[in-house]
């Protein structure tokens, strides 16, 4: 066996990062999820507290809302169709059948909460007359002269309101600023008549209370997705960070550092000689080898 340097990569690096790539996500899904993660964390934010906004300020707050939600919707019908087309990596080897499944639900109850909430949020929009209609019509003239802005925010503490919110006149809510929001034609249909009101307002306060309830639960699965990463991060010492692009992967690590004690080891018991490596040096790599892979977990 010939060793051109002390503690040299084995030959077969090239392999060994193909086999690391295949224990992280792709680069697309990497990108999709802290996309989708930050668009989340923003729409709990303003959804929880903008309800309390002067009017002016809540308006501004409702359109990014609403663009938020509605991208969040749209990345992750994109992230299911990748997910289906590249699937994801597999489990670490080392965990135990019961986290697997409840890794596995609790990835299912996100993806039915980053359809569902911004559904939910939609239909509040769209659950008020269509501009020009006799309904729209009979609403402004019992309307207070200053109507508030769009309800959809997760106020906290707080019960939804009897009187039905508004949306700004003729509409105006609009999608990053550019795409005019599209309302859902049979949920706006109900109110177009002045006997359709009341039902209408009906389905708009069970839209709030939906979204506030979805709301808390995305919270909770937020924190329990965050929780369960940095237990096997820290605690199991999977490479985790890593399977979502942060940080470097620890089975590249391994199998770096496995791959060269082996080597060294196999140098050792077979009595290589060579000027450069006496028997000091020897035990010098081998021990500067062991220490960082056993803190790996890899020895």
């Amino acid at each position: 066996m010939t060793i051109s340097r002390a503690g040299s990569a084995p030959a077969n690096v090239d392999s060994e990062n193909a086999r690391s790539r295949s224990d992280r996500y792709t680069r697309v899904a990497i990108a999709l999820h802290w996309a989708i993660a930050a668009f989340i964390i923003f729409n709990l934010a303003t959804g929880f507290f903008m309800e309390s906004w002067p009017t002016p300020v809540r308006l501004f707050a409702l359109q990014l809302h609403l663009s938020s939600g509605l991208t969040v919707l749209a990345l992750t019908v994109a992230r299911v169709v990748w997910r289906l087309v590249n699937p994801p990596p597999p489990y670490p080897a080392g965990m135990k059948p019961w986290e697997r499944h409840t890794a596995h639900f609790a990835h299912f109850l996100l993806y039915a909460a980053m359809v569902l909430m911004p559904l939910t949020g939609w239909a509040i929009l769209s659950a008020h007359p269509p501009p020009g209609s006799p309904g729209a019509a009979a609403r402004a003239a019992a309307s207070r002269p200053t109507p508030a802005a769009p309800r959809v925010g997760l106020k906290l503490g707080a019960a939804p309101p009897v009187a039905m919110s508004a949306r700004p006149q003729g509409g105006g809510l609009m999608i990053w600023y550019v795409i005019p929001m599209p309302a859902i034609t049979p949920i706006e249909a109900v109110g177009e008549q002045p006997g359709g009101l009341p039902p209408q307002h009906k389905l708009h306060e069970e839209f709030v209370s939906w979204h506030t309830v979805g709301g808390w639960l995305l919270l909770g699965l937020l924190f329990l997705h965050i929780a369960g990463a940095l237990k096997h991060q820290m605690i199991d010492k999977h490479a985790e960070f890593a399977r979502m692009g942060i940080g470097k992967s620890r089975t590249l690590d391994c199998q770096h550092r496995s791959a060269a004690l082996a080597e060294w080891r196999q140098v050792m018991a077979s009595g290589h000689n060579s000027p450069d490596l006496t028997a000091a040096k020897r035990r010098q790599v081998v021990v500067g080898l062991t220490a960082p892979a056993a803190a790996l977990g890899c020895v």
